[in-house]
């Protein structure tokens, strides 16, 4: 990612934009967009001052890869006053998001009750303390279905040069072989020989990401 690419990609993720919906606007393709901010291209003469005027900054600005320092200062200045007046609180959550934390919340909130439940009515302290590590990492899992399945975030994660995909199914992977190890091990005492459970999951995401890597330096 070249000064102008990383600067596109940061003028259209404050505006909150997709690259589907700069490429729209611009009357180009999601590709052509995505090759601009990974430094593969560069867009056409023709298009810099419509590009400059959709993230309200200057040309030059553009072809610097950085705001001038009186944008720089009139832009801190924005910023303290949304944040006093807005009290620091981030409105810029998509609802997934929303949804995604709420549904994390919820799940690591029941684990919690469910353990206290049980520790109080029933004095099943232990082994049930798994619960907690078991919601934790659910938790886990859950925030990254709902980052893989969110367009904005898998374009950020391609425009660093990462495969969202395979970091989901190896995220996803290891969480749930360790939540799989934490039951066997607390609930039927299996701490030995199951801690095979973690090693095989790590090995598996490490020839996923082996083999991704390669298909895509291929494909490059």
């Amino acid at each position: 990612m070249n000064d102008f690419g990383e600067f596109l990609y940061t003028l259209r993720k404050e505006k909150g934009m997709t690259q589907a919906e700069l490429a729209q606007l611009l009357g180009v393709t999601n590709k052509a967009v995505s090759k601009w901010e990974t430094g593969e291209a560069m867009p056409e003469t023709a298009l810099l001052v419509p590009i400059s005027r959709i993230f309200g900054v200057s040309v030059d600005e553009l072809l610097n890869g950085k705001r001038s320092e009186q944008s720089v200062k009139e832009e801190n200045a924005d910023s303290i006053k949304a944040h006093l007046f807005t009290r620091g609180k981030d409105d810029k959550q998509t609802l997934s998001e929303k949804i995604g934390g709420a549904l994390c919340a919820v799940v690591v909130f029941a684990g919690l009750i469910t353990y206290f439940l049980l520790g109080i009515i029933s004095g099943l302290w232990h082994p049930y303390w798994v619960i907690i590590p078991a919601c934790a990492l659910l938790s886990g899992i859950i925030g990254i279905i709902f980052d893989v399945c969110s367009a904005e975030k898998r374009e950020a994660k391609i425009a660093r040069g990462e495969n969202p995909v395979v970091g989901a199914i190896c995220g996803t992977g290891m969480l749930s072989c360790i939540i799989a190890y934490l039951l066997s091990g607390a609930l039927a005492n299996l701490w030995h020989p199951l801690w095979i459970i973690i090693v095989a999951g790590a090995f598996v995401c490490a020839v996923i990401a082996t083999v991704a890597g390669i298909i895509n330096h291929k494909r490059k």
